[in-house]
């Protein structure tokens, strides 16, 4: 599809349609993104206090919260007073939902359902004013990658199990000018097709998971495939993208490489520059790092959404670790930067015959459950022979024992139906030594 069409006869209609006036809100941080300093510090103080008033006010998780501690957010002076609550955790979420969500309406919300990096299954109410904020702040840091609106994606991406879900994504992908190539079929014969369909496809930009566009590229290689004309530039998320998967890919590919980093419960947290810095999205999220006197800086990320009013997130932790730079950037851009992210070190499982496949498969299994109202709070899946897995649950009260069976039977079916699976409940999903907590831990890192 040609870029004017997508961008002008069905992205900006649909998300209109929705109450998302996108446009508005994309030429307000093209200009953002050079404030100076104190510009963004009284700006996300007087969003800050906006919020934090609104939960005050409407939503009854805050509003007991802050008579809890004596926290009252019309006297709010300072961002540094936000210290004064505690953070957000997922199992809280998890376990009071319905007293997170604004009494207040909205015209449109959406219900965004995620495993995150913890896995830990959370689902956020977001108001189409808090959308249409996040899509612009990605879009321009697209346009830092050399891509614009309505440009020809190839997703290197998830499918969904089920077939409501592929119907509603097909349409997605539609409007969003972009084809989907499965994470969860990396065959040398499937590469190939995706290689064959690339050509005609001819995509300005890649997008997804780094461990996917690794194995491309190392098959591209291999194969002595030229590198795609219409390529200009591959976003990388979801994973680390480490210094050597950023090589082979520009050498696969002849084009730059930038990281995104983001989660589905807040949108784009950081997007990298052409200088390779990470810019935080300071227009829409105040990022803390808490940390201690040991750590150099380094500790969990907590996120404020500012304008998600149906369902505040207020210091969130998002689950994965960072350290916050006081660098400047070449490029001119003032959004201060994460100089490095910790975290979301996933694994590739190998079936019994000899198939990879990304762990991405196993989490839509586990979400595709919670859909079904199942009630996981967290889970790991270990595998320690090539044809055993064993699973740790961390189940709510209203688990069933048929969920452990249509786990088992949805592994065996998407999977591979050799394995030998073995679910042992527990308290508590231990973190790695690094403060890392691996969802999937394949044989070759046990």
């Amino acid at each position: 599809m040609h870029p004017f069409v997508s961008k002008y006869f069905f992205f900006y209609p649909v998300t209109f349609l929705h109450g998302e006036n996108i446009s508005r809100y994309l030429s307000r941080y093209k200009k953002f993104q050079y404030s100076d300093s104190q510009e963004i510090a009284a700006y996300q103080l007087k969003y800050l206090k906006k919020l934090l008033i609104h939960a005050q006010q409407t939503v009854p998780y805050y509003r007991d919260l802050f008579n809890e501690i004596g926290f009252d957010a019309t006297n709010l002076k300072s961002i540094s007073e936000l210290k004064a609550l505690p953070a957000l955790t997922k199992p809280t979420i998890i376990k009071k939902t319905d007293q997170m969500r604004s009494a207040s309406k909205y015209f449109y919300t959406s219900n965004k359902t995620t495993g995150g990096s913890t896995g830990q299954t959370v689902s956020i109410l977001k108001n189409a004013d808090a959308l249409a904020r996040e899509r612009a702040a990605t879009l321009r840091a697209y346009e830092w990658a050399g891509v614009a609106m309505g440009d020809p994606q190839a997703r290197f991406w998830g499918i969904p199990l089920s077939q409501k879900n592929k119907l509603l994504y097909k349409a997605i992908d539609f409007i969003s000018n972009r084809k989907r190539f499965s994470a969860f079929n990396i065959t040398p014969n499937a590469m190939e097709e995706y290689y064959r369909s690339l050509l005609t496809l001819k995509p300005v930009y890649f997008y997804g998971y780094a461990s996917i566009l690794k194995e491309f590229a190392s098959f591209v290689i291999e194969k002595g495939f030229p590198p795609l004309p219409s390529l200009r530039s591959i976003i990388t998320t979801s994973e680390v993208l480490t210094d050597n998967v950023r090589e082979l890919l520009e050498r696969a590919f002849k084009c730059p490489v930038f990281n995104e980093y983001g989660c589905g419960e807040v949108g784009s947290i950081a997007h990298e520059c052409e200088y390779h810095k990470m810019h935080i999205m300071s227009d829409n999220l105040i990022v803390e790092i808490e940390s201690d006197t040991s750590s150099n800086g380094t500790g969990e990320i907590l996120v404020t959404d500012l304008f998600n009013y149906a369902m505040p997130l207020i210091r969130y932790r998002v689950g994965d670790y960072a350290t916050l730079s006081n660098e400047t950037c070449e490029c001119g851009r003032t959004l201060p930067l994460i100089s490095k992210i910790h975290g979301r070190a996933y694994d590739f499982i190998v079936s019994p015959d000899n198939k990879k496949h990304h762990p991405e498969l196993l989490m839509y299994i586990f979400e595709e459950l919670k859909q079904q109202q199942a009630d996981i709070l967290q889970f790991q899946v270990v595998q320690l022979a090539i044809d055993k897995l064993d699973i740790f649950i961390v189940r709510g009260d209203a688990y069933a024992d048929e969920v452990s069976t249509m786990l088992v039977n949805r592994i065996h079916e998407k999977i591979n139906s050799d394995f030998d699976i073995s679910i042992t409940f527990v308290e508590s999903i231990k973190r790695e030594a690094s403060g890392k907590l691996r969802l999937i831990k394949g044989m070759q890192n046990n």
